[in-house]
C-alpha cells in the first residue's frame, strides 16, 4: 500500500462519518435546499405546507438532545432554522393535540410505546432543559382518539434514577 493511499484513508473515512452531521449554525439564511442537504444530509421528514412551504426535520438522535427544523419557501430558499427540544417549543404541548401537531412540533420521539393498561401510546424525547439539565419528555395519546391527554418531564438523574 503506497504511503499516499493510506493517509487518503483516514480522511475519505472521517468525511463519510460527518457528512449529513453539519452543525445546522453552518446554514446561512436563504441558502437553497440543496445546500441544506449537502451540508445535512437528507431529511428524516418532510412537510409540505398549502403554501408551498416545506419543513425539513433533522433529528439528532435516538440518544441526541436535539432535533432541527428547516422551512423552505416555495422558492426552496431557507426562511427559518430552529431546535424544537427546547422550551420554547415544548412548553406549547397542550392536550387536546393530535399526534400529527405534536410531531410536527418536536419531531420524531426517540420512543414510542403502547399501555395496555391505560389504552395510551407513549411518546419519549430526551433533550437539555436550558442547555443545563438533562430532561426526559413524555406525552401520551389517548390510543382510541390520538388525542394528547398528558405531558410529563422528569430530570435524568446521573445514577439512573428520575426527579419531577
Amino acid at each position: 500500500m503506497n504511503a499516499t493511499f493510506s493517509r487518503a484513508v483516514p480522511l475519505l473515512l472521517c468525511a463519510a462519518f460527518t457528512a449529513g452531521c453539519a452543525s445546522p449554525s453552518a446554514i446561512n439564511p436563504v441558502a437553497s435546499a440543496q445546500v441544506v442537504e449537502t451540508l445535512m444530509g437528507a431529511p428524516a421528514n418532510v412537510w409540505k405546507n398549502a403554501d408551498g412551504s416545506e419543513v425539513w426535520e433533522y433529528p439528532r438522535g435516538p440518544f441526541g438532545v436535539e432535533t432541527y427544523m428547516v422551512t423552505l419557501g416555495s422558492d426552496r430558499a431557507v426562511r427559518e432554522v430552529r431546535q424544537v427540544l427546547s422550551e420554547e417549543y415544548i412548553s406549547k404541548l397542550h392536550a387536546g393535540m393530535s399526534r400529527d401537531e405534536v410531531r410536527r412540533l418536536v419531531g420524531r420521539p426517540r420512543y414510542v410505546g403502547l399501555s395496555d393498561h391505560t389504552d395510551e401510546e407513549i411518546w419519549s424525547w430526551r433533550y437539555r432543559e436550558w442547555k443545563v439539565r438533562t430532561m426526559d419528555l413524555y406525552v401520551q395519546f389517548d390510543r382510541p382518539t390520538g388525542t394528547l391527554k398528558r405531558v410529563s418531564k422528569f430530570q435524568v438523574d446521573t445514577s439512573g434514577s428520575r426527579h419531577k
